[in-house]
């Protein structure tokens, strides 16, 4: 998984450097702070939704979400927010490069085809659906520590969404609860 991340990582930063490069504004908009909310009624445990990318989600109650967008590492993502258990779940991304959360929702800019060749090769793929779109579940195969990670890709708006489950299955049911959940309210 970690070299699948880092691929995922290096491609969202190429990306970003090639865009930054084609334009004369060199000016960067803010990241896509997300903030917390309990306008969304869950049957089970806590809602969140992200007000600017306009996506909700339920997730288990006792668990924490924290929005890692600014930190150093989100790789260039337009978003990046974990889930999990409070002590799962730290203030800020360890410099070690080693943070793995339970639950993550990633979003990129750009296509999922894009997005998704690091992530698909030598894994097992899936169609599924997502909030009612067509999407890809990856099964990470490799031998690493990566090995059972599940990521669920799909697009919407020109952006990627990747929610992933942190190898181990631990997290299969509250996964699960995400993905049930995952959606975007009529505007």
């Amino acid at each position: 998984m970690a070299l699948v991340r880092f691929l995922a990582v290096l491609f969202s930063l190429l990306s970003a450097a090639g865009l930054t490069g084609c334009s004369d504004d060199q000016s960067q908009p803010p990241p896509l702070q997300a903030t917390a909310s309990s306008s969304v009624g869950c049957k089970a445990g806590q809602s969140y939704e992200h007000t600017t990318l306009g996506y909700h989600l339920c997730f288990p109650g006792g668990w924490t979400s924290r929005d890692y967008t600014a930190e150093p590492g989100s790789g260039g993502a337009v978003s990046v927010v974990a889930f999990g258990p409070p002590a799962s779940v730290p203030a800020h991304v360890p410099s070690s490069g080693t943070f793995n959360p339970p639950i993550e929702v990633r979003v990129v800019t750009g296509p999922k085809d894009q997005a998704e060749a690091s992530l698909t090769e030598g894994n097992q793929v899936t169609p599924t659906t997502v909030a009612g779109i067509a999407a890809d579940r990856i099964v990470v195969m490799d031998s690493g520590p990566a090995n059972g990670a599940v990521i669920v890709v799909f697009e919407r708006q020109g952006n990627t969404f990747e929610i992933e489950e942190a190898p181990g299955g631990t997290y299969d049911a509250a996964f699960q609860q995400v993905l049930g959940s995952f959606s975007f309210p009529a505007s």
